[in-house]
């Protein structure tokens, strides 16, 4: 294995652009070597594997995304607020996108999705919900659908209720027909962290203990 060279820290920071984020250009010293690189600053974000208990469904969103000039399938995700506790934020995420009420919720990992052009940490969470409270879904500018998912696949596949509708292939790689192939990075994190657990019953399994050692 390779010597890895260890001492780098970063020498200066500008400002390139502020908005919705804020681009920065850092000069970094890394060993002899020294170099720019562009990386966006923003708020670190949530997202939620939401289960309807009742239902015996999974609950994805659709809604635009710029970055994708396009309608997305994905789980809910969102912005941390500024003095907001990831847990609160999912919470309030949920709610927000899907009108549901959580009645258990239970923190998975965190990860970055562009380490190498942006700063975004990701917490992931897993929770319940049984009861929705409202249909009055989004914030400010947003328009959000509901999908319900009937079952998920290996590889990041998943079974939606009414594949006949057309707009179920938006934000999904190009198909006719079931089992859709999601695309966004955080939704394909998410269902493959419950593949590892071999079997969806397995995974109720490990959810129900977690709840009695939490009692």
């Amino acid at each position: 294995m390779e010597k890895v060279i260890t001492d780098y820290k970063i020498d200066s920071k500008e400002t390139l652009y502020e908005g919705f984020v804020t681009l920065e250009k850092l000069n970094i010293k890394h060993g002899d070597k020294e170099f720019n690189r562009e990386v966006l600053n923003t708020t670190n974000s949530i997202a939620v594997i939401v289960y309807d208990t009742q239902k015996k469904k999974y609950i994805f969103v659709q809604q635009y995304r710029a970055g994708a000039d396009g309608l997305m399938v994905e789980i809910v995700g969102g912005a941390i607020d500024a003095g907001e506790k990831p847990e609160e934020a999912a919470k309030r995420e949920v709610m927000e996108e899907t009108g549901y009420k959580v009645d258990y919720i239970n923190h998975v990992k965190e990860f970055y999705l562009t380490p190498g052009r942006a700063n975004e940490v990701t917490s992931l969470f897993y929770c319940e919900v049984s009861e929705r409270v409202t249909e009055d879904l989004g914030d400010g500018d947003e328009i959000i659908s509901i999908v319900e998912v009937e079952k998920l696949g290996l590889g990041g596949k998943i079974f939606i209720e009414d594949p006949s509708n057309p707009k179920m292939e938006a934000g999904v790689e190009s198909q006719m027909k079931p089992p859709y192939q999601l695309i966004d990075a955080k939704s394909l994190i998410a269902v493959m962290w419950l593949e590892n657990s071999n079997t969806l019953r397995d995974m109720a399994d490990v959810i129900t203990q977690a709840k009695i050692r939490s009692l």
